[in-house]
């Protein structure tokens, strides 16, 4: 049976192979971050891209930039061109 923090922390990154993912700094603070390679999943060496005081709002990012880096990676290959 999992915990309720276990649950939380599940939800608060996206999935493995979204390029953008949004880890939870405090509870106001919701940061954006890049995935070094497609390879590796999150880490602290991730760049952050952008912070939000909103957790509904860091969501909604996360989930632009990755359907807007699908597109990207459709059109030039896996990770070759950033999003952001």
């Amino acid at each position: 049976m999992k915990s309720a923090a276990n649950n939380e922390q599940v939800r608060d990154i996206t999935m493995m192979e979204d390029r953008y993912y949004v880890q939870r700094l405090t509870e106001q603070v919701f940061l954006i971050r890049e995935r070094k390679s497609a390879e590796e999943g999150p880490g602290p060496d991730d760049r952050i891209v952008r912070s939000f005081v909103f957790r509904h709002d860091a969501y909604m990012y996360a989930d632009t930039v990755n359907k807007k880096q699908k597109k990207l990676d459709e059109h030039h290959g896996y990770w070759v061109q950033p999003a952001i």
